[in-house]
């Protein structure tokens, strides 16, 4: 079967791509079926679709993998989004570190769960999420730091070590 997409189709099958981790037309569309298939197959058992705001206490996430793929620090307590010029990496909510600076450092300094957040005064948690949100994003996460680098390196001075 073949479609002809408009442009603005297009777009939405690349966010549903995405949203839903797939690679190509073929598996983006039989994943969208499969998604259909199953809230089709709620709505039979005698559920409804229903929009309700994400922090309504009566919301109810039928569709999480999504919902985290477009949304993902909505999975999360202790990240959150900051809008930036180029980084799209969550950030510990309240502090200026990107869950990548902090995982670096743990990984540099072979910290504890606990060592990290006393170091950051942060809660363990905020650091679990953190390693758990490196672990599932880590192509991004070495990308933006490979990207911190490239920025940096012109800034850095070599200096020769001062004899005595």
């Amino acid at each position: 079967m073949q479609i002809d997409l408009r442009s603005e189709d297009e777009l939405t099958l690349e966010r549903a791509r995405r949203a839903l981790g797939t690679e190509g037309d073929s598996e983006t569309g039989r994943a969208l079926l499969a998604l259909f298939a199953r809230i089709s197959a709620a709505i039979d058992q005698g559920s409804v679709v229903s929009f309700l705001p994400g922090d309504d206490p009566r919301a109810v996430d039928a569709v999480p993998e999504i919902t985290s793929a477009i949304r993902p620090e909505s999975r999360y307590r202790f990240l959150v989004h900051v809008p930036h010029q180029w980084r799209k990496q969550l950030s510990i909510k309240g502090h200026r570190i990107t869950a990548g600076q902090l995982v670096a450092s743990m990984e540099a300094n072979d910290w504890t769960i606990d060592e990290a957040a006393s170091q950051f005064e942060l809660d363990p948690l905020a650091v679990a999420e953190a390693l758990d949100y490196v672990a599932r994003n880590r192509s991004l996460v070495d990308a933006e730091a490979a990207e911190d680098w490239r920025r940096a390196e012109p800034r850095i001075t070599h200096r020769a070590p001062a004899h005595r």
